[in-house]
């Protein structure tokens, strides 16, 4: 049975106030160290591993770091059945429940004999807010403007 520090409800705290983005060990050793509350690195990927194992958590590999980030599962969301969408810009993590999840993951399995694992994939781009901040309109120019378009 496992027991409840306030190391680990400060962790769940930080988890539960970034549900709409993931977020690496790293992310909880400087909050906690902001907090004053010092903890091992190692006891916060136990406690992560855990979560993720009793279904809190959803455990993701970041692409572009190449480590494990991870994003609190809130109770209203059936991470299982659908898709995850992430702002490459802004980290923001959006739930892809619609309808055509299960004609789309049908038709993957039906068509090409692969069974999509929903609750630990995402689909990468760039959310409305941000291109709206910086007028992208293609995610193709990220190369001249200082925020990654060429599109001024």
């Amino acid at each position: 049975m496992a027991y409840n520090t306030a190391s680990r409800k400060r962790i769940l705290e930080f988890l539960k106030a970034s549900r709409d983005k993931t977020v690496s060990a790293g992310d909880i050793e400087r909050y906690l160290k902001e907090g004053h509350h010092e903890v091992n690195l190692s006891t916060i990927y136990r406690y992560l591993d855990r979560l993720s194992q009793d279904g809190t958590l959803i455990k993701y590999t970041d692409q572009g770091a190449n480590q494990a980030v991870y994003q609190y599962v809130d109770d209203s969301h059936k991470c299982m059945e659908h898709l995850h969408l992430q702002c490459v810009e802004c980290g923001r993590i959006m739930h892809l429940e619609c309808g055509f999840m299960k004609e789309f993951t049908g038709h993957i399995q039906e068509h090409h004999g692969f069974t999509i694992q929903c609750c630990n994939s995402i689909i990468y781009g760039v959310c409305d807010k941000c291109k709206k901040k910086c007028g992208c309109v293609d995610e193709h120019h990220k190369e001249k403007c200082e925020c990654g378009c060429n599109d001024h």
